[in-house]
């Protein structure tokens, strides 16, 4: 993004690269070198910006440990919100430029987590290809949180998941689909014959489950905790192949998204259908004050032809 406009208000001559300098100081955690790889420069170059800008609100936008920017200042934090909605409306901009130029060429970042990435999207990447091939689609996996984060600072065009999504005012979010969890057992297992179970029968067992925050975790201790139970949690993973591998070998029940049992691959597990920890909502989310390119909306288009 080239940005060398300068704004000019009364005193103040503020350049927009002075700007996203702070902004992507801020949303790289304060680490310089960091910012200034994402903005194909040198570290010297964005402390010279930064020292401008200072040298012209006469006020210290960072607060500073030594050398090191550890946060930002009052001023910054008041400006830090305007920073913001500038590079949405620049974005916006380009975007729309983009779109005129150059439709089907381009790059759209898609924040999800393991779950989705591996077990869901597939299929939707599939098809978008088919339609956009020179588009260069990136997938970002992370956490629910960190996805919400990167959606609402810019740093991905579309985010996937299950939590965290709804909690972000600033994030428009369509329904995705609707899922639960499943039990799964290894083959033999005496309760491998059950065609539903309940929880105090879960409880009596060892549990494998995703970590706290992933793929519907709250759920699961929500619903052992309304029930007044404890469970025995012997192991905790980010991944249901994990988490399968562990069943597998007889160190437990394991507790998985439906989506992510595949027979196929577990010819030595049984799934148990249950809906105990309730039904569970996948959100894709954007910007609420921004605008994604055009093959951003009909990647959404088609996630949306997925489940009918």
């Amino acid at each position: 993004m080239a940005i060398n406009v300068v704004i000019n208000q009364r005193y103040l001559q503020i350049q927009l690269k002075q700007l996203e300098t702070v902004w992507q100081t801020v949303i790289n955690n304060y680490n310089l070198s960091q910012a200034a790889k994402v903005l194909h420069t040198s570290q010297s170059s964005l402390s010279k910006h930064i020292a401008a800008l200072e040298s012209q609100l006469r006020a210290e936008v960072f607060v500073r440990q030594g050398k090191r920017l550890v946060g930002l200042s009052p001023i910054g934090e008041l400006l830090l919100p305007h920073i913001e909605k500038i590079f949405v409306e620049v974005r916006s901009i380009e975007n729309l430029t983009l779109d005129f130029q150059n439709p089907h060429q381009g790059e759209l970042s898609i924040a999800t987590t393991h779950t989705q990435a591996r077990y869901v999207l597939p299929w939707v990447v599939q098809r978008f290809k088919q339609q956009f091939p020179n588009v260069h689609l990136i997938l970002h996996q992370a956490d629910p949180e960190s996805i919400a984060n990167m959606v609402a600072q810019g740093q991905a065009d579309i985010g996937i998941a299950t939590e965290s999504l709804l909690a972000h005012d600033n994030l428009h979010c369509i329904r995705y689909y609707d899922w639960y969890h499943h039990v799964i057992v290894p083959v033999g297992h005496e309760l491998e014959s059950r065609t539903e179970i309940d929880i105090q029968t879960l409880a009596k067992y060892p549990i494998i489950t995703y970590h706290g925050g992933f793929t519907g975790r709250g759920a699961i201790d929500r619903a052992f905790s309304a029930a007044q139970l404890t469970p025995n949690i012997v192991l905790t993973a980010l991944d249901a192949d994990v988490i399968s591998t562990y069943v597998g070998i007889g160190m437990g029940v394991g507790t998985i998204a439906e989506m992510a049992f595949e027979g196929q691959h577990y010819r030595n597990l049984v799934k148990i259908p249950t809906k105990i920890f309730g039904k569970h909502v996948t959100w894709i989310a954007t910007r609420v004050d921004g605008d994604i390119r055009n093959f951003g909306k009909a990647f959404i288009d088609i996630c949306q032809q997925q489940f009918g």
